[in-house]
């Protein structure tokens, strides 16, 4: 039998060195269950695969394996790049089939189960189902008349919509117990207590996947526990999955274990709460079991809004809940939902004030309603008067009360009560010297970043080797003295990387004593960038229609020390690019007079400071965001990250810089 491969593909990330938030927890249940029913030779792609290249290099890598089962764990943020990835590995593996599931895969959502890429699918919970999947596709025939699944044949489309009997959830191992999945490179444990939600609001689906309230055996959570405990473990944090944790059965219970094998300051927890239902000794335990923060959904205090997405609880009593998790140390994010059926501009106003004036949160988080496939908004979105995108991440574009204008003004008079940058995009490194810089892709298992010297020619083939190699996100950085004689060269780059890796964050650093011309940026945009794709629609109701996010520009210019200066450069490519302004010597007051971001060029041993101080100097500067500050050296880049973003070093992905010219 040839081996059976789940796939589950990260969120995009922005910088290279951001640790990316994927752990396949849905697709380790799945493997842990085949291995339970006597199929072993079925495995989930590794974290360093599938959260590393882009989708050229993520193809390789599968396709090298031989696979005669793909199966791809589609969420609203990895559909789009699944489906893409799996047409291309049908492509160059004519006899694989392809399975799909998870929240996506719903009887509604046809665009997913039409893809002519997929054979079959599972609708909601896959453990009682997938042994059945697997071994009718692995003998070259199609699913027949399982419970919960989809096929396509010859016939068309058969959806079965039979749920079936529940899994029994003690049948097989903890996935992180049988070795089947890993803690995070940055050392987090993504936890399910419980499967079900005793709530029935309407923009979601979770409730619909799973009907009733399910325990994981207490045996089982509290082995993970133990293990995650263990001050050998690596595991930093513990983000608790279940939607509503102090909705647990044996809530108080279980924060007395993990209270009892708590021995430091790590891990913390992280986890949701229904802030309207805890009470100050609920409120104790957690403190004392290590939560650190805890996302909490309030919504909308519009009374006709709650009644209408079948939200039961009351704003007073969730106020009441967060001041008491403030008081504990507790951080809490608390959600808002802009477009509900019954909301209306005033409405969402409302309650940004009545927010601000209760302070029930520590950050504010605003979401655009999604009319999600398989929830009852989806089913009756037009007597909601839901007017929504039919592709990820499904935003509504108006509703009966609120404009498409009105949206957009809502969000940013949220960004404006609270003070919050909604569009905040991370920026590249650029560090351009080091150990980490290589002259050949053949030299490297993978390249962040690629230096191109355009004073030289491009060795024939480098496009074509680092499409195969480059990870996700990738970072071009292009040299010069005239832009004009080398932009035909820059957008070939670029147009064969977009065509390779569509999916792809790019960013596209240029340095040059003469910068491009303001149209270039236009030309670069409508070579490569790739609007249809989820990350550009994420944006939308900021950006508008039409608008791109990725590629993403910056332009190092050596900073005027004027100010004049600088607002003239700004106000010719400040609308299309981040300037970034080069610092080339060591002078304190031009430092502290500086603008961001900026980019110091010299090394320590340049700057003449020791390192401390030199940091020092650098935090005199005021109210600067770390990621404002980049240096070229990457010892100083490595210790300005240590001292700004507190991450453990070893979750940090290497970088890998090519150089040519």
């Amino acid at each position: 039998m040839k081996p059976v491969l789940f796939v589950q593909l990260p969120p995009p990330r922005f910088a290279f060195g951001e640790a990316p938030a994927n752990i396949p927890l849905a697709a380790g249940f799945l493997v842990s269950a085949l291995k339970a029913s006597g199929i072993p030779e079925s495995e989930v792609v590794e974290p360093q695969v599938v959260d590393l290249f882009c989708d050229r290099g993520l193809a390789d890598a599968i396709v090298d394996r031989s696979p005669g089962v793909v199966a791809f764990s589609l969420y609203v943020w990895n559909v789009q790049r699944s489906l893409f990835l799996a047409a291309g590995i049908r492509k160059r593996l004519p006899d694989v089939r392809i399975v799909i599931g998870g929240p996506e895969v719903t009887p509604d959502n046809r665009w997913v189960l039409d893809h002519p890429a997929v054979d079959a699918g599972v609708f909601g919970e896959g453990e009682s189902r997938i042994k059945a999947v697997i071994e009718a596709l692995s003998v070259g025939s199609l699913p027949g008349n399982i419970p919960g699944t989809f096929r396509k044949g010859a016939d068309g489309l058969r959806v079965n919509e039979h749920r079936g009997v529940p899994w029994d959830l003690s049948r097989c191992r903890y996935p992180y117990l049988d070795g089947t999945i890993r803690p995070s490179r940055d050392g987090t444990v993504f936890l399910e207590t419980v499967r079900g939600c005793p709530f029935r609001c309407r923009y979601c689906y979770y409730h619909k996947a799973f009907e009733s309230v399910r325990r994981h055996s207490s045996s089982s959570v509290q082995e993970v526990l133990k293990r995650a405990y263990d001050e050998d473990s690596g595991v930093r944090e513990i983000y608790l999955m279940d939607p509503t944790f102090n909705a647990h059965p044996e809530f108080s219970r279980l924060l007395r274990y993990m209270i009892s094998q708590r021995k430091a300051e790590y891990p913390k927890l992280h986890t949701e709460l229904r802030a309207d239902l805890l009470t100050a000794e609920d409120v104790r335990l957690l403190r004392e079991a290590g939560l650190a923060s805890a996302e909490i959904g309030l919504q909308t205090t519009n009374p006709d809004a709650l009644q209408l997405a079948g939200r039961t609880g009351s704003p007073e009593k969730t106020a009441r809940g967060v001041r008491l998790l403030k008081e504990a140390g507790i951080d809490v994010t608390t959600g808002i939902i802009l477009g509900l059926p019954g909301d209306s501009p005033q409405g969402f106003s409302r309650t940004l004030q009545w927010l601000k004036e209760t302070q029930a949160y520590s950050v504010v988080h605003p979401f655009v309603l999604s009319v999600l496939p398989g929830t009852d908004f989806r089913a009756h979105a037009g007597e909601l008067g839901l007017n929504h995108h039919q592709r990820p991440p499904y935003y509504v574009r108006s509703t009966n009360t609120f404009g498409p204008d009105e949206l957009r003004s809502a969000l940013e008079e949220c960004e404006e009560t609270f003070g919050i940058e909604m569009d905040a995009i991370a920026p590249p490194s650029l560090v351009d010297r080091g150990k980490a810089v290589i002259c050949r892709p053949e030299g490297a298992d993978y390249v962040s970043k690629w230096i191109v010297d355009l004073e030289s020619d491009v060795p024939s083939g480098f496009p074509e080797k680092l499409s195969s190699k480059a990870t996700d996100p990738f970072t071009f950085w292009f040299r010069g003295r005239k832009f004009r004689d080398s932009e035909r060269a820059v957008l070939s780059i670029l147009s064969h990387f977009a065509e390779a890796n569509p999916h792809a964050v790019a960013h596209v650093v240029l340095e040059f004593d003469k910068p491009p011309e303001r149209s270039f940026f236009d030309k670069a945009i409508s070579v490569c960038s790739q609007p249809g794709t989820y990350l550009n629609r994420l944006y939308r109701p900021l950006y508008g229609e039409g608008a791109v996010v990725t590629p993403i520009f910056e332009l190092v210019w050596r900073d005027p020390g004027l100010s004049r200066v600088r607002e003239t450069i700004q106000a010719t490519y400040g609308s299309v690019v981040t300037v970034v302004w080069e610092q080339v010597e060591v002078h304190r007051e031009r430092l502290l007079n500086a603008e961001a971001p900026l980019l110091i060029s010299w090394s320590e041993s340049d700057a003449g400071y020791r390192k401390d101080e030199f940091i020092g100097l650098l935090y005199d500067m005021g109210n600067t965001y770390p990621d404002e500050i980049r240096f070229r050296d990457p010892l100083l880049q490595d210790h300005w990250e240590r001292l700004t973003l507190r991450r453990p070093q070893a979750a940090m992905p290497v970088e890998t810089i090519l150089v040519t010219g």
